[in-house]
């Protein structure tokens, strides 16, 4: 089989990228458009925004900022509790105090990382995420840490 073919039979890792800064957006998603195996589904700008493309695109990850207009990061985590199939869900946030930590994992969050000192376990986490997905028989069951 040629590369292309096997390169074309990966599943790929579908993201969601919900941030209220454009900014984030874009060089979040610059940096995951390099990724092999990682697909970007969708950009939101709001927290509303985010839980509505959720469940139209059924992405297999979200990253998810806390402060976003209309509705906060919290509320979208509280809606997801009972989504199914529930994405992977990766709180990305300027907001790194311990409480907002405790509160999102309480929540159904797996991951919770800060903006500026973090940025890169993102990446960690998909292509993680990615290999695990075309693991011979693998089902990838959402770790809850961090």
């Amino acid at each position: 089989m040629s590369k292309d073919a096997t390169n074309s039979a990966l599943k790929r890792t579908r993201l969601l990228i919900a941030d209220d800064s454009a900014a984030i957006r874009s060089s979040l998603a610059a940096l995951i458009s390099r990724l092999p195996g990682v697909e970007i589904v969708g950009l939101a700008q709001t927290g509303a925004e985010a839980l509505k493309l959720v469940r139209a695109l059924k992405p297999d990850v979200v990253t998810l900022d806390l402060r976003m207009p209309e509705m906060n990061g919290l509320s979208v985590l509280e809606a997801m509790r009972n989504e199914q199939p529930k994405p992977l869900i990766i709180v990305l946030t300027g907001l790194a105090e311990m409480e907002y930590r405790r509160k999102c994992l309480e929540l159904g969050a797996n991951f919770f990382f800060h903006k500026s000192t973090e940025f890169e376990k993102v990446i960690e986490i998909l292509i993680g995420h990615s290999r695990e997905l075309n693991q011979p028989g693998s089902h990838v069951p959402p770790p809850n840490d961090s």
